[in-house]
């Protein structure tokens, strides 16, 4: 059952080669996507939410990186070694958010699938090797800012629907892919003709014509060479110092210059780029940034490519801007376990950042979960060692949804988590994924069933950047796009949250947990609720420090182990030490432990989203009730749910749902 359609994208890799030396790139397949339910319009539409995301420069710059680490460690399209399903995780959770979620008009929204990883195909075999019945789809990104993109459609799926020449209307823009470049990834399913055999290679650009110099340097005899530099500062011209610092001796008092109290616009980014590459030679690839006197707020830092680095560069960032908004760490020498390093031993230092753009959070597997001895040690430092070694992690922040139809589905709660968080980001995250409940917004009422079943809704809410203010919006075809709607449709998105926990109690993380009640409220029964959760630390180190004085007094009395496994005990305890807040309780709460407080802004447009709605007699039965804040009971059950204790159809139980 289904209109079942493929998607993939493809990209031109240099493959592995035995004797290490760089060879010819070739197109070859990285991802494959499969939706149950594509038809009509919705490839076409999924396509242009792909490439709007795809386009954004910010999230350019990480598709990039991606596809650099990718080059000479495959083999061709069906050579070994193959290419893993997730091997792009980034680039392949923006596609499935393309292809699988639509909230961007409300009225319209749309969700389908049951989830990120059950989405994904062998990229490794052909293009036809699949259940299809309308067609498929397919994305060269070999280069992020101009895509190139070819839709094959099903026999099923000739049908116009009246919106349908917006869509084509939005594409007029875009590369189409030519059949040369499918034939080079999949031979057996494309034919090349002679004049497609004529055509000059795939994925070439033409090269931009030469811009002639506009302002001529002035005769350096006639002038002061600093009366020039200022000059030109003041003109906004920086043509002229371009050519200014090749000429021996000339770069010092440019860079002197540049880095005067006066602040530099954008259009020297090429000057200053020019300018810190001869200071970076100069002083053993030490920049001295106290010399940058004209800078006092700064929103975005961006070291990628820069391989002297050391970990401690990222608390020197973070000291000398401590409002930075972004940190940019892309094809640097700080590993993975380096910068996870950091967040678990100093996660203060990360409290006011916002986004952390580093490999390290563009995973989407969880880390493996510690092991646990069968019964808790008698002895007070086995005891402390154990407690060391499980309620240790990051100070993340988890998401979990559930309640709808995922009982009925047989799947679990759809949870994900990120290692470190900003209150007032996460918040806008949430606000922005809850919206989709209001009712009065959307024609289709069953819809949050299909978004919480979807499992891309906490990813979703805690992927979302802050975009810089310097953002453009760019316009759209359709004529009902507001702004702020445009902003969504070219978001920018940091990371890839993980599908799961990073400790097993979550020992010094936030979960924000949802229960969504799929039931129509006829007679005001049947509330969903919410809570912003966290494990009280003092609670649970005292009810700790009690079950050791318990082991000690048991273990007197009796030498046999203790048929509770200690992970269960530890389990209790936890589940002891829990507490729940609403919105405002948890902005005072992280204000509490040094983290930015949200707005009052975001604060109100939380609990505009969780009030509810009211509507006249005709739709009543689509209202919308208020969330409520969950009680210590409910949020037990569902932290329990979290830890593996409980599975849902056990947790519905529980609470009568």
């Amino acid at each position: 059952m289904g209109q079942r359609h493929q998607a993939f994208l493809i990209v031109r890799l240099t493959p592995v080669s035995a004797d290490g030396e760089q060879t010819k790139a070739y197109y070859r397949c990285v991802c494959a996507i499969h939706h149950q339910w594509c038809y009509g319009r919705l490839p076409l539409s999924a396509t242009r939410r792909f490439l709007n995301l795809l386009k954004n420069p910010e999230n350019a710059e990480i598709v990039r990186d991606e596809i650099r680490r990718a080059h000479g460690k495959y083999g061709r399209q069906g050579t070994k070694p193959t290419i893993p399903a997730l091997a792009f995780p980034y680039t392949q959770f923006l596609f499935v958010q393309a292809f699988n979620m639509d909230i961007d008009n409300p009225y319209y929204a749309y969700a389908s699938g049951v989830g990120f990883e059950h989405a994904l195909l062998n990229p490794n075999i052909g293009c036809f090797s699949h259940d299809n019945n309308d067609g498929i789809t397919i994305v060269d990104i070999t280069d992020p800012l101009n895509p190139a993109y070819y839709i094959i459609q099903g026999t099923k799926s000739q049908r116009f629907e009246k919106d349908i020449q917006c869509h084509i209307t939005s594409m007029e823009h875009e590369r189409l892919l030519t059949r040369d470049v499918l034939a080079e990834v999949w031979p057996n399913s494309f034919s090349i003709d002679d004049d497609d055999e004529n055509m000059e290679e795939p994925g070439t650009a033409q090269a931009d014509t030469e811009h002639p110099t506009t302002t001529s340097l002035p005769p350096l005899a006639d002038l002061v060479l600093k009366q020039v530099i200022e000059q030109c500062i003041t003109d906004d011209n920086f043509e002229p110092l371009e050519l200014l610092i090749d000429m021996p001796g000339k770069i010092e008092p440019v860079a002197t210059a540049l880095f005067s109290p006066k602040a530099l616009p954008d259009s020297a980014t090429a000057v200053v780029t020019r300018v810190l590459n001869w200071k970076l030679e100069k002083n053993a690839s030490v920049v001295d940034l106290s010399t940058f006197t004209s800078i006092r707020h700064c929103g975005a830092v961006n070291l990628s490519g820069l391989q002297t680095l050391t970990p401690e560069v990222i608390g020197d960032v973070l000291t000398a801007f401590p409002d930075l908004m972004r940190l940019t760490l892309l094809e640097t020498n700080i590993t993975n376990e380096q910068v996870m390093d950091l967040l678990y031993t100093q996660p203060r230092m990360f409290y006011r950042l916002r986004d952390l753009i580093h490999p390290a959070l563009l995973v989407r597997s969880p880390p493996a979960l510690r092991g646990f001895p069968t019964v808790l040690p008698g002895d007070p430092e086995e005891l402390h060692a154990l407690h060391q070694q499980v309620f240790s992690g990051p100070e993340s922040f988890t998401v979990m949804f559930a309640g709808g139809t995922l009982a009925s589905s047989g799947l679990g709660p759809a949870v994900a988590s990120i290692p470190f968080f900003h209150p007032e980001r996460v918040v806008q995250g949430l606000t922005k994924s809850l919206s989709v409940f209001d009712v009065r917004q959307r024609a289709n009422m069953t819809f949050p069933n299909q978004y919480i079943q979807s499992h891309l809704g906490p990813s979703m809410a805690l992927s979302i950047s802050t975009p810089l203010e310097s953002q453009p919006v760019i316009p759209s075809t359709f004529p009902e796009d507001s702004e702020d709607r445009l902003r969504w449709l070219h978001r920018s998105i940091g990371s890839v949250p993980i599908a799961g926990i990073y400790d097993k109690f979550l020992a010094h993380g936030w979960l924000f947990a949802l229960e969504y009640n799929s039931r129509l409220t006829f007679n005001g029964k049947d509330e969903s609720r919410y809570g912003f959760i966290r494990m009280d630390e003092e609670a649970r180190n005292a009810l700790l420090l009690n079950a050791v004085e318990t082991a000690k007094q048991d273990h007197d009395a009796d030498p046999k182990p203790n048929v509770l496994t200690a992970e269960r005990q530890l389990t209790t305890l936890t589940l002891g030490a829990v507490k729940v807040y609403d919105i405002r309780g948890f902005a005072d709460a992280v204000e509490k432990e040094g983290r930015p407080r949200p707005s009052e802004e975001v604060i109100v447009a939380f609990e505009q989203v969780i009030g509810g709605s009211r509507h006249p007699a005709p739709d009543r039965l689509l209202q919308q009730k208020p969330f409520r804040v969950m009680g210590l009971r409910e949020a037990q059950v569902w932290f329990r749910v979290l830890l593996g204790e409980l599975d849902l159809y056990d947790a519905i139980d529980e609470l009568g749902m």
